[in-house]
């Protein structure tokens, strides 16, 4: 039989703190992206790993790390497109984000990867 993946042994991992703001699509009237989310002080586990890779229309983009944080952090954003996230003071980019599920259809953890 399936478990579910028990979060106590991400929660040992999870040693730094970060802000996320998740943007919407669209534009404010001062030409600013929308803010749907914002989250301060998150236990966060930020990963430093430079990745280059080729996007589908054909750019070079090179990831800068991995942030995971326990649990779903939107559960009432479908798709993650965008946004940033602060990290000891450093401000990085949102390139794609994933959300790992357990055997049940909950969410285990939310994985952000930075440019």
């Amino acid at each position: 039989m399936i478990k579910k993946l028990n979060p106590n042994h991400l929660k040992r991992l999870l040693n730094n703190e970060c802000d996320v703001n998740i943007y919407q699509e669209g534009l404010s009237e001062e030409g600013e992206p929308l803010t749907s989310l914002n989250l301060k002080k998150q236990k966060c586990r930020f990963v430093e790993k430079t990745k280059i890779i080729i996007s589908p229309d054909g750019k070079k983009v090179e990831l800068i790390g991995k942030v995971i944080l326990l649990g779903d952090i939107a559960p009432n954003i479908k798709k993650i497109s965008g946004g940033e996230v602060i990290i000891n003071d450093s401000k990085y980019e949102i390139y794609q984000a994933s959300r790992p599920r357990n055997p049940d259809g909950t969410v285990h953890h939310t994985s952000l990867e930075l440019i």
